[in-house]
Order: C-alpha cells, then structure tokens, then sequence
C-alpha cells in the first residue's frame, strides 16, 4: 500500500514539472536580439485557430492577420496543426493599431484629387426632315439643247422587221466608233425635234430631245449589237438614237428659292398647246440662274390696269398653277405641273417661290 502512494507521487510530480516546463517555454522570449525582446514563441494545441489565439492572448481577435505576418512558415492562416511554432509579439494590439494609422494616413495622402470635368457640349439636334416629292417618271423626263445631239449609235432595226418597236422586242443597233458598248450595258432611247423659238421673245431657244424607252445590250458583234428593249415611254422606230442610261433618283427634295426671279414657260412636252396638271412642260431659266432640282415656280398672268376718268386701278396678280423643277440644263429648267386652276399656254409667266 505504501508502494502504491509512493509511486502516485512520484507520477504527480513528473506531470506538474512538465507543465511547468511547457508553460515556461510558451512564456520565455527566444535569443534573437532585439525582435526577441517583443516576440515569443507560442505551440499551437489542438483545436487552436489564429483567431482564438489573439483573442486569448490579446483580447482582440481582429489583430490575426498581424501574427500571421510574422510567420511565412503558415501557408494558410485558416490551417494550423497542433505543435506549430507561432512567432508572437507580447503587444501585437498596440503594433497593429500603430500599421493601421500609418495605413490609413498612406491612404488619404495619395488619395486622387478629383478634378472638375467640363462635359462636352450637347448634340446639335438633327436637320429637319425636308419634305420630298416622288415622281416615278423620272426617266421619260426629256431635255432642250442648243444643238442636236449626236448620240453614242442608233437603231437599225426590229428583229421581226417591224416599223414600230416596244416593249420587249429584240433589236440591232449600231455604235459609232469608239463607242462599242459592253453586255448588260443600258442606253437611253431618244429622238430630236426641230429647232424651235420662243414663245414671246421669237428668239430660236434649241432642240427639244424626247426620252422613248430603255434597252440593253444582249450581245455585241464587230459592226452591230444586239438588244432588248427592258422600258418603252412610247414607240421606237429605225434612227431613233441612243445615249448612256443613267438612273435618276425618283425623289425630289424640295428647295425654296433664294430671289424671286421670272420667266417664261417657253415649251410643253409633246408640243401641246393647253397646259394642264402632272404635264411636263420647259421654262427659259436654268443652272446660269441657279435653278435646281426641287425649286417650286408660281405661275401667274400679268394683270391689267384699268383707267377712268377720276383714277387708275390696278389689278392684283392672278396666280394659275404651280411648277415643280424636275431637271436642269444650263438656259432651262423641265418641270412638272402639281397645281393647275386653269388650263394655261406657253408664253405664261413664272416666278421662283421663295421661303418655306
């Protein structure tokens, strides 16, 4: 019996010494000079975390990072095993708050300055939409020349030898020299009037040239080629002549003019001489007026002064119609007319429509 106490103290004293060493060693500061005056070693014990480490030893579980800075040997701060060596400051709190001030002033001073930016100026709006007129007949839309015009070649003739040519029919034509066409090349039909003058001044004006279809090349030979008539404004027939088709645009923008200038409606399309609505008709004003495409002209009579023995009265001017400019060449204008009150005559006045 007295073995067995003796050997219980025995044993008690063995465990108290050990955890005395332990403690110890968790309390001594290891020799490395001046860091060893501010850093011990702590052995990590299972269930041990960064976290509970500094709330057990500082109070404030927020300084880990700090403990895990002092020890690259850690790959992972979220996994330490028991027996872990941690380097550890006796008052990491008061190092930690120290780094973070330093931080935070680090911060405000190199914060950026933020500079007033002008913002760019607004958009311009958009241009207005400007109004257009579509007019479908674009290409039968003939013109006047001072002189006649030669033509690229002309028609020699139906391929079933009819006098008349139309839609569809295939035909042979003849280029002159130097103007051999290409397959799927386009050309203008068109035919030329006599000279005529002008309706009040009698002064010789030009050539009036008349647009009669549309036909393409099929096939080119050495002294002919051959082509199909794709469009017919009205019937073709041998001689009539041929120039580069070239598409016209269907919508007319519509222009105010700038000065009201006059003149005259010196010719109808067709030679007509009762002028009504949608008829295309001729003025003797042109590019060497500034006219263009898109400019509306006022048609209107001249009035009469009537006397009598006591006064003179003037009568107003009496508008008739409108004209809408199609195409311009240099001396005239073709134009279309979209507003008729009466049925008016060549020789009538017009005058440019200025404004909106």
């Amino acid at each position: 019996m007295k073995r067995t106490i003796l050997i219980c103290l025995m044993v008690g004293t063995l465990l108290l010494a050990f955890t005395q060493t332990s403690h110890v060693r968790a309390q001594e500061a290891t020799p490395y000079g001046q860091a060893d005056q501010e850093t011990y070693i702590h052995v990590v014990v299972k269930g041990d975390t960064l976290w509970d480490i500094c709330q057990d030893l500082y109070a404030n579980p927020w300084v880990w990072p700090k403990v895990w800075q002092m020890n690259p040997h850690i790959t992972n701060p979220h996994w330490i095993y028991p027996g872990t060596e941690l380097r550890v400051y006796y008052e990491v709190a008061r190092y930690y708050e120290e780094g973070t001030a330093v931080a935070e002033t680090a911060v405000v001073e190199k914060a950026p300055v933020v500079e007033e930016v002008t913002p760019p100026p607004p958009s311009p709006p958009p241009p207005p939409k400007v109004p257009t007129i579509s007019f479908s007949e674009i290409d039968q839309v003939g013109f006047i020349t001072p002189f006649v015009p030669e033509g690229k070649g002309f028609i020699l003739g139906g391929k079933r030898q009819r006098t008349l040519i139309g839609a569809a029919d295939k035909i042979y034509v003849q280029f002159r020299e130097g103007a051999q066409p290409e397959v799927g090349e386009r050309f203008f039909v068109f035919r030329t009037s006599l000279l005529f003058k002008h309706p009040i001044t009698k002064k010789d004006v030009g050539y009036l040239n008349t647009m009669l279809g549309v036909l393409e090349v099929v096939l080119v030979a050495p002294d002919h080629a051959k082509a199909v008539v794709i469009s017919s404004f009205q019937e073709m027939s041998a001689n009539d002549k041929l120039m580069p088709y070239k598409k016209r645009s269907e919508e007319i923008a519509l222009k105010p003019g700038a000065e009201p200038i006059e003149g005259n409606i010196i010719l109808a399309e067709w030679g007509t001489f009762l002028i009504a609505h949608r008829q295309i008709v001729f003025i003797d004003l042109g590019a060497n007026d500034e006219i263009k495409a898109g400019h509306r002209f006022e048609v209107f009579q001249e009035p009469k002064a009537l006397t009598s023995k006591d006064e003179e009265i003037v009568l107003s001017i009496q508008p008739i119609g409108e004209l809408l400019v199609l195409a311009v060449e240099q001396e005239t204008a073709a134009t279309i007319v979209i507003k008729a009150l009466t049925e008016f005559t060549p020789g009538e006045r017009v005058r440019l429509i200025t404004g909106e």
